[in-house]
């Protein structure tokens, strides 16, 4: 019996004990708390400063290639001058390079003539200044072109003018001036293009024949309508009131050899024959004995 009470009693103790237990508040130190650290964003690492690149000095820059260059240049032609030096000595033995100047127009044209007019002008083809306004051809005036320059044609319907091509690529013109002509007579007048434009001028003579050559370098125009930028010519009074003008011109925008064609104009101005009536003026009816050469 008593061992039934003291069972009950032990019983009801640890009931109570466990209750008591179970009642108690934990122990701070009996759990472990633990709390998440903040987590802080990963910094990148900054990136190296550099200094800004110096601006260039191009001036400089460009001085120093020229300067460069031009060296170089030097150089390069001492070098070349020493190779051909030793190759032609190699090749051609120890020989003397002559140089020859080069002539005048006038000493080449000198050289270049035939000694007699018939050797210098015999194929040349005879030709007939017409009157421009009846076509006739004026009596007692002539000239000559090389065989192989084109015959003359009228410039227009009035044929004011006649023309040709010279080897060079100038174009030749001759016409009549004054009475019954269709062009006026130049005496009195500044020689100019068609727009006024004054040519150079200067007193001469040919073959014995009062002359005014005219020249000029310049975007002109004909009074035929030719637009040229460089012409030579003369006019020659034939009597009181008529006179001729020949003349040859670079037609503008046109490649031509000026100077080889001048030389032949100048051959072709021996060629003319005046009329009798012009004889009267110092003027003569034959070419004279040599060619004219312009100073």
């Amino acid at each position: 019996m008593y061992t039934l009470e003291n069972n009950r009693y032990m019983d009801t103790q640890s009931t109570r004990t466990d209750e008591e237990t179970a009642g108690q508040t934990p122990q701070k130190d009996s759990l472990t708390y633990e709390e998440t650290p903040p987590i802080e964003p990963i910094k990148e690492p900054e990136p190296d400063m550099f200094p800004p690149p110096k601006p260039k000095n191009t001036t400089l820059s460009i001085i120093t290639t020229l300067i460069f260059f031009i060296l170089l240049f030097v150089i390069g032609f001492w070098l070349s001058g020493i190779v051909r030096k030793y190759a032609g000595n190699f090749f051609g033995g120890n020989t003397r390079e002559n140089v020859v100047p080069t002539p005048s127009i006038k000493e080449a044209v000198k050289n270049l003539m035939p000694t007699t007019l018939e050797d210098m002008f015999g194929t040349w083809k005879t030709y007939q200044v017409l009157n421009g306004k009846t076509r006739e051809a004026y009596e007692g005036l002539s000239f000559k072109l090389p065989g192989e320059v084109l015959s003359l044609i009228c410039d227009g319907s009035s044929c004011r003018s006649q023309g040709t091509y010279l080897p060079g690529g100038t174009r030749f013109t001759v016409a009549l001036r004054g009475v019954g002509q269709v062009l006026p007579d130049y005496r009195g007048k500044i020689i100019s293009d068609l727009k006024g434009i004054p040519f150079t001028t200067s007193e001469t003579t040919i073959g014995g024949q009062s002359a005014t050559e005219f020249s000029g370098t310049f975007i002109g125009t004909t009074v035929s309508g030719y637009v040229f930028s460089q012409m030579r010519g003369y006019m020659i009074p034939l009597t009181e009131t008529i006179s001729l003008e020949i003349n040859h011109f670079t037609p503008n925008g046109l490649t031509t050899d000026f100077l080889k064609d001048d030389v032949l104009f100048d051959q072709i101005l021996q060629t003319l024959i005046f009329p009798s009536s012009s004889l009267e003026k110092g003027g003569t009816s034959s070419p004279s004995a040599a060619p004219m050469i312009r100073e």
